[in-house]
């Protein structure tokens, strides 16, 4: 299976830690997103990574699709779990994590391409989010024990804000947890670069 990604997404990030988790060997094809190559724009018509392209040349995108995918060819270390109720949780974990990386990606474009004039407001506005979701993620971290795509999907979102927008670096209990589960060998391998 072939990963078009980035080195610097999260939501790849969550893919790439769950095969590797999984032991799911995927050929990484690293994406220009600014020149979206063919095989990009084929497999996904937005040109947006990540896209899975399976053996069969079939396409799955995005990161939850592809993530459930993943964790469905083998039990090996289920990173969703199958009873219902436990995997909603995990899900809206997910979710919660997706939107705050959407939240940060903004927020770190805007002040890309506007360095001089960006949208003061709609920076403070999100820049409060971020801080808000701080302060929900560590109010909830006994929820976050297990090492799974509820914590896989936190920690790449914290990872992608302490990459872009280093300011903005979590703290306190909150910090402890990102350092220790940073530490693992998925999480460190994945580490967003230029």
């Amino acid at each position: 299976m072939k990963l078009l990604y980035t080195k610097r997404s999260p939501f790849a990030r969550k893919v790439r830690v769950i095969a590797l988790e999984k032991g799911i060997t995927l050929d990484l094809i690293d994406e220009d997103l600014q020149k979206k190559s063919q095989r990009l724009l084929d497999a996904n018509p937005l040109g947006k990574v990540p896209t899975l392209i399976l053996e069969n040349g079939t396409p799955v995108f995005d990161s939850p699709v592809i993530c459930q995918y993943l964790d469905s060819i083998n039990d090996k270390n289920i990173m969703i779990p199958r009873e219902v109720f436990e995997r909603i949780e995990v899900l809206k974990w997910e979710a919660f994590s997706d939107d705050l990386m959407i939240t940060a990606i903004n927020f770190y474009m805007e002040k890309i391409r506007h360095p001089q004039d960006f949208h003061k407001d709609f920076c403070t506005t999100l820049e409060n989010n971020i801080q808000l979701a701080y302060g929900h993620i560590d109010k909830n971290l006994p929820k976050l024990k297990s090492f799974n795509l509820s914590s896989i999907a936190v920690a790449s979102a914290i990872g992608y804000i302490h990459f872009r927008l280093p300011h903005l670096k979590v703290q306190g209990k909150l910090s402890q947890w990102f350092e220790e589960i940073s530490k693992r060998p998925s999480m460190a391998q994945t580490i967003p670069v230029v």
